[in-house]
């Protein structure tokens, strides 16, 4: 099973690949970062179950940029150049997900977002509605056995 935690270091691969001179930031730093910099946030939409066995996920990325530059063109070629870099699937471990509904905006004075969503299936339960089946009988037509 994927945790948040395994999501989340996926996404700052992306930006330490993308941007290694940039510190990344939790919503748990409120003061004392240094500009420019990123702030990561997770957030979960919806998940809904499938079967017994499966639940959607749907969760809601974002990757907020501080600038220290007052061109907003430039900010824009930094938020750009990260969405190339996310392209349309966010690695995890052995696992891929889709990158829905990617969305780049100015927020604040100098702050930009760049933000899209995951979709994905978790098994929950693995619970065999029959049991297995242990021996299988092979019936050979014109043969006796």
């Amino acid at each position: 099973m994927i945790g948040y935690q395994d999501l989340l270091k996926g996404v700052i691969h992306v930006l330490q690949n993308t941007y290694p001179a940039i510190p990344i930031y939790g919503d748990e730093v409120t003061e004392g970062y240094k500009l420019p910099c990123f702030f990561t946030t997770i957030l979960p939409i919806e998940s809904e179950t499938q079967t017994k066995n499966y639940i959607s996920i749907n969760l809601l990325i974002v990757i907020s940029y501080f600038s220290d530059c007052k061109d907003s063109l430039k900010c824009l070629e930094v938020m750009s150049k990260l969405k190339q870099a996310f392209g349309i699937c966010l690695s995890v471990e052995d696992r891929h997900f889709t990158i829905q509904d990617s969305m780049i905006e100015k927020v604040e004075k100098d702050v930009y977002q760049f933000s899209f969503r995951i979709t994905y299936h978790e098994l929950i339960n693995f619970e065999p509605d029959n049991e297995l089946i242990t021996t299988i009988e092979h019936h050979i037509e014109g043969s006796n056995k």
